[in-house]
């Protein structure tokens, strides 16, 4: 089994937030119909959860949480 590294925690991250950046600027557009608020709220709303994702990968990871063999 893989050990779930920091440097794979923050790939996971960022490929992750791209696609979500993506359908989250969708959404607000769909509701403004103004593309600088569906872009400036995504971007946002992304580096936010991202930065939250991250802390939560890295405690799932220090604590093997549902790791084999643990």
């Amino acid at each position: 089994m893989s050990k779930e590294t920091t440097k794979k925690s923050l790939a996971k991250t960022l490929s992750w937030e791209a696609v979500h950046l993506i359908g989250i600027a969708g959404v607000i557009y769909l509701f403004t119909g103004e593309w600088e608020y569906a872009t400036w709220g995504a971007i946002i709303y992304i580096f936010w959860e991202a930065v939250a994702y991250f802390i939560h990968e890295r405690v799932w990871a220090k604590f093997g949480w549902f790791s084999e063999g643990k």
